[in-house]
């Protein structure tokens, strides 16, 4: 999934914005491949949505604060993360209520993790276009475990 050319220098610069408390505005950093667009758009269908125009838009307050805040990430790593997740290699994938693009080559992270990363898109609220919603890099060693409910400990 291609970025524009400046759209790592817009997702930085939201995402400075928000580390100094200003409110962002939307930004277009980036667009679906035909390939991608018609796998989304088809599963969307699947389930009753519209389908999806190929750009992506990029706010950034729940990656900021999911990545930033919640698990310690600078800037620069979460840009590596948006950077490896937007690879050539990556393919769509669907889970419960979330279109996701997942690189399936691992990369070492600055904590010494093999990771798999993975953007994550809602397709709803900024319809018709995806907004790029949070990157997560899988392996890193920071996902919670699950918490069991009463019945289960």
């Amino acid at each position: 999934m291609p970025l524009f050319a400046d759209g790592l220098r817009k997702i930085r610069r939201n995402l400075v914005q928000l580390q100094t408390g200003d409110r962002p505005k939307i930004v277009k950093i980036g667009f679906f491949t035909p390939g991608q667009l018609a796998q989304i758009n088809q599963a969307r269908a699947s389930e009753g949505f519209r389908p999806l125009l190929p750009e992506i838009v990029f706010r950034g307050q729940h990656l900021y604060r999911s990545r930033c805040e919640g698990d310690g990430y600078t800037i620069d790593s979460v840009l590596e993360q948006i950077r490896s997740a937007y690879s050539d290699e990556s393919i769509v994938e669907f889970s419960t209520g979330s279109s996701l693009l997942r690189n399936p080559n691992k990369r070492i992270d600055h904590n010494g993790y093999l990771v798999n990363d993975e953007a994550v898109f809602e397709c709803t609220g900024r319809y018709p276009y995806a907004d790029l919603l949070s990157v997560i890099p899988r392996g890193d060693g920071k996902r919670k475990p699950i918490k069991k409910g009463p019945l289960e400990e």
